[in-house]
C-alpha cells in the first residue's frame, strides 16, 4: 500500500485529482474595481447632501423642461440673457452656444437633436441626468458610487474632456456651415 491507504500504482499511471480546479469567476483589474458603492461616513447629513444636490440638479432639469427649444440657438433668450456676442459679430457659434438648447431637447428625450445643437451640450445633459439618479441611489441606499481614481488619470480626463468639446464645436459649425444654417444672418440697423 502507499501513503494514501489504496492500493499503489501501476507503473506510468497517474492518480486522478482529488478535487475540481476552482473557477476564479470574472477578470478582476489589478488596480481593484472602476466603480464601488461606499457607505456613507455620516448616513443622516450624507442623504441630506444627496438630497441637496438631487434638488439642484432636479431644478436644472425642470428649467430646461420649461423652454421651448430653438431651432438651432437662442434658447437662453427665454431666461433673459442676451444674444451670443460672437454669434452677433462672425454669424458663428461660440463654444458654448447650443448648449441651453441640448439641455430643453435631451429632457424632452431628443437626444439626436440635441447632439445636433451641441454635442458636448447633450452630453452634459446626460451627464445632469445621471447626477439626478446617482442621488436618488445615495438617498435611498445609503451609499454613494465612488471613482477609483487608481484607474482614472484625471488630467486626461480634461484633456480628453477639452478635446470633446472643441470637436462637439467644430462639428457645429461643420454641419451648420453643410446645411446652410450658418452663418447666422442678423438684420442691419434701421
Amino acid at each position: 500500500m502507499d501513503s494514501h491507504g489504496s492500493d499503489p500504482l501501476p507503473v506510468g499511471a497517474s492518480r486522478p485529482p482529488t478535487s475540481r480546479p476552482v473557477d476564479p469567476g470574472p477578470a478582476v483589474h489589478r488596480l481593484g474595481p472602476l466603480v464601488t458603492l461606499e457607505p456613507l461616513a455620516h448616513p443622516l447629513w450624507g442623504r441630506c447632501y444627496a438630497a441637496a444636490v438631487g434638488a439642484i440638479v432636479l431644478g436644472v432639469l425642470l428649467v430646461a423642461w420649461s423652454l421651448t427649444p430653438a431651432e438651432r440657438l437662442g434658447t437662453h433668450r427665454q431666461l433673459g440673457l442676451p444674444p451670443c456676442g460672437m454669434v452677433t459679430m462672425t454669424g458663428l457659434p461660440c463654444p458654448t452656444c447650443g448648449m441651453t438648447t441640448a439641455y430643453a431637447l435631451v429632457v424632452r428625450g431628443r437626444l439626436l437633436a440635441a447632439v445636433r445643437a451641441q454635442p458636448m451640450g447633450a452630453i452634459l445633459a446626460l451627464a445632469t441626468v445621471g447626477a439626478a439618479l446617482v442621488s436618488l441611489l445615495t438617498v435611498v441606499l445609503g451609499r454613494y458610487p465612488a471613482i477609483n481614481w487608481y484607474r482614472v488619470n484625471p488630467v486626461h480626463l480634461v484633456w480628453w474632456t477639452v478635446l470633446a468639446f472643441i470637436l462637439g464645436w467644430g462639428a457645429t459649425i461643420a454641419l451648420g456651415l453643410l446645411d446652410g444654417t450658418l452663418p447666422v444672418q442678423y438684420p442691419g440697423p434701421g
